[in-house]
């Protein structure tokens, strides 16, 4: 099974607990009280660590994965947490986003896995889906991820950031903060930060370079009152 869809079963299918844990991202708690009351969309739901957050503090909350495992697990982790989910089984360059309907969209550890007309379509529809105000969150590998230089040796350099991998039929992209400001002109920029982490949530631990950001969809009121 290769591509994205084989990765991720396998991933998650030879994990004994959870891949990623069920406590949610530290941000997305922090700014939680910025959320609009309404929908929230998880791109690459997971187990649901961070739709369930949302989904016990009241919000209406859809998730979409890859992995029908992680699927699986999500829904049986929002029973056991009494809290409502709807999850589904998509590829992020297949699935359709209602526009104008979500308060907040989280991309968590998943847009890294496209080449870059595929990264610019999903963010399009992601802006898109957003109501006036609602936010959207990414967490992705920066340039400083130690696999970025694993990639230069051993895949496939597309462009200075974007690598093929031929053996799993897969693109890995790494991010820069400058990148993702140029997809988000005009948005109001929450959070920007770059970190280089150890990180000990799954497997041994190993490191990561980081960006993380939060960007407002403004409404025209609101830029006229700041002008």
């Amino acid at each position: 099974m290769p591509g994205n869809k084989g990765i991720w079963e396998n991933q998650y299918g030879k994990a004994e607990d959870h891949l990623w844990g069920l406590n949610p991202i530290q941000t997305l708690v922090d700014y939680s009280t910025l959320v609009k009351k309404g929908k929230v969309l998880d791109l690459g739901i997971g187990e649901g660590r961070n739709a369930l957050y949302f989904a016990g503090k009241g919000y209406e909350v859809e998730g979409v994965d890859i992995s029908e495992t992680a699927i699986e697990r999500s829904l049986s982790n929002a029973q056991k947490a009494g809290v409502g989910l709807k999850a589904e089984v998509n590829d992020l360059t297949s699935i359709q986003i209602e526009e104008n309907t979500y308060s907040l969209i989280i991309l968590a550890n998943v847009l890294n896995f496209f080449n870059d007309e595929q990264i610019k379509e999903i963010l399009k529809k992601a802006k898109n889906g957003l109501v006036e105000g609602g936010l959207i969150y990414i967490n992705a590998f920066g340039v400083n991820d130690p696999s970025y230089d694993k990639n230069v040796r051993n895949a496939e350099r597309v462009n200075d950031f974007t690598f093929y991998r031929p053996k799993s039929d897969t693109y890995i992209h790494f991010f820069t903060l400058r990148e993702l400001a140029h997809h988000f002109e005009g948005y109001q920029n929450i959070k920007a930060s770059e970190t280089f982490m150890l990180d000990m949530s799954h497997g041994e631990p190993h490191y990561h370079g980081i960006v993380e950001t939060v960007y407002k969809k403004w409404n025209d009121k609101l830029k006229g009152s700041l002008s």
